[in-house]
């Protein structure tokens, strides 16, 4: 083998070396790359001599491994993170001091309070009828942001099933495109790392496990085993007229519960558990506010000597009473404050209207619905037996304790998430420093090669002198 060829062979293997250097380094940002590696093999002449250097492989630095550990992470962090966004947004919404229920209640008996001192002026009455208004509109407030909330939930999980559902029919094709170019003896390293990087996406969204095939393809899958990408086909995600989600693979379809991780299932797992269950609550609060005062106020006489009329409406049934809730009294004569008709200074109705302040909440529960008892029955238990006042405190202590979870597991989360990205970085990450000592060490080799064809011509060009 001539020292030309010789040269020849580690020119271009510096020449391989340099191109895939300057790859690395191009896509350092590149979200999901794998940084590459030359592999080089000695060549032999059929006489068993040194025949120069060959490009044996072009290595990617990648561990499944590592990766599966970052997509495990990045579904607990993608559940948490949205569960606490709006657990926050919540608990803000419930401290308001417009909509915060405790306030209201707290301006209510307070003006109640002040008439007593003279029943009969219609100043304080009308003050009652003011801050009665001011209840209603609390309830129909908060009522109306949690609605609003459940719409917004709605709305950002029907963009993210389609993301979903981009990602995973994506994947499939890149399989496919894995696979066909396997077959073919092509190499596809950039391909491999633009579908670990949409795996990883795809990872926040819903809890994924992966297998590998010998074909090179990716199998995807829910934690339950329900199939997400197979090959080169996909699954599609699809929210029923309930909210519910489907997992539609060909004429086939299953049913999923909400417990599918990532952004997705704690989007469900919010609005289907912690939201409903808050506006459960609010209704059986306004439910018994109005119930109680409409209850105690109707065993008294206004200042026209007719008995008391029922003051709030809108609460026939547990169901939507925050929403519904109404007034139904605004003319402040007719406030049934004395005990007996015809004694307009008389205040004893009015004690008792008062009283109900911190009497402890009893809903007759045989006055209700089949329907309001069966879904509002944990909302009562919760209620029951405790203040207006005190159940409301309950509420939001026990929504801020959450709200400070959640919040602690989604650092915690965060932080593995990171550390599983760290290292898989440590490995895969495309390190600077790294890259710019390759390309000295095969500029330098370019460099020695070149001399060696340099020496070759040299000593060639001797050879010939010896002939003229």
């Amino acid at each position: 083998m001539s020292l030309i060829n010789i040269g020849l062979s580690g020119l271009n293997a510096a020449n391989a070396g340099l191109s895939v250097t300057s790859h690395n380094i191009a896509n350092a940002m590149t979200p999901g790359f794998s940084r590459q590696r030359v592999g080089f093999g000695a060549q032999m002449s059929s006489g068993s001599q040194g025949a120069g250097v060959g490009v044996s492989s072009v290595e990617r630095m990648a561990d499944n491994y590592l990766n599966q550990q970052i997509y495990k992470q990045n579904g607990s962090w993608g559940f948490n993170k949205i569960s606490s966004q709006y657990m926050q947004k919540t608990e803000s919404l419930l401290n308001n001091a417009s909509t915060n229920i405790n306030t209201g209640l707290d301006r209510f008996y307070a003006a109640l309070s002040e008439a007593s001192a003279a029943p009969q002026d219609v100043a304080f009455r009308q003050t009652i009828v003011s801050q009665s208004e001011s209840m209603v509109q609390r309830f129909n407030n908060l009522s109306s942001q949690l609605d609003g909330q459940t719409k917004q939930v709605s709305g950002q999980l029907d963009a993210t099933v389609s993301e979903a559902n981009t990602l995973m029919a994506g994947i499939a094709n890149m399989n496919e495109s894995i696979r066909d170019a396997g077959a073919s003896g092509k190499s596809m390293t950039d391909l491999l790392d633009a579908r670990d990087e949409s795996v990883r996406q795809l990872s926040a969204l819903v809890d994924v496990n992966t297998t590998y095939n010998d074909d090179g393809t990716i199998s995807l899958t829910l934690d339950k085993g329900q199939p997400l990408v197979s090959g080169s086909s996909a699954s599609v995600l699809r929210k029923e007229n309930d909210g519910s989600l489907a997992l539609q693979r060909g004429n086939g379809t299953l049913a999923l519960d909400g417990n599918i991780g990532g952004t997705i299932g704690g989007l469900i797992d919010y609005r289907d558990g912690e939201l409903d269950e808050l506006k459960r609550e609010l209704d059986v609060m306004a439910y018994s506010f109005a119930s109680q005062f409409n209850e105690a106020h109707q065993a008294g006489f206004d200042l026209n000597g007719d008995p008391g009329k029922a003051v709030f409406g809108g609460v026939d049934s547990i169901e939507g009473a925050a929403k519904n809730l109404t007034l139904l009294v605004d003319d402040p004569n007719q406030l049934a404050f004395s005990a007996k008709a015809g004694e307009p200074g008389n205040s004893e109705n009015l004690q008792q209207l008062i009283d109900l302040k911190n009497a402890p909440v009893s809903i007759d529960q045989t006055k209700l619905s089949i329907k309001d008892a069966e879904t509002y029955q944990t909302a009562i238990a919760k209620l029951e037996g405790k203040s207006l006042n005190n159940g409301y405190t309950g509420l939001t202590g026990d929504w801020a304790i959450k709200t400070a979870q959640i919040e602690a597991d989604t650092e915690a989360s965060k932080s593995l998430a990171a550390q599983a990205q760290g290292e898989r970085d440590s490995i895969s990450g495309v390190n600077l420093d790294e890259e710019a000592a390759s390309i000295m060490t095969y500029t330098q080799m370019y460099q020695a090669n070149a001399k060696v064809i340099s020496t070759a011509q040299q000593l060639f060009d001797v050879t010939l002198s010896m002939f003229r």
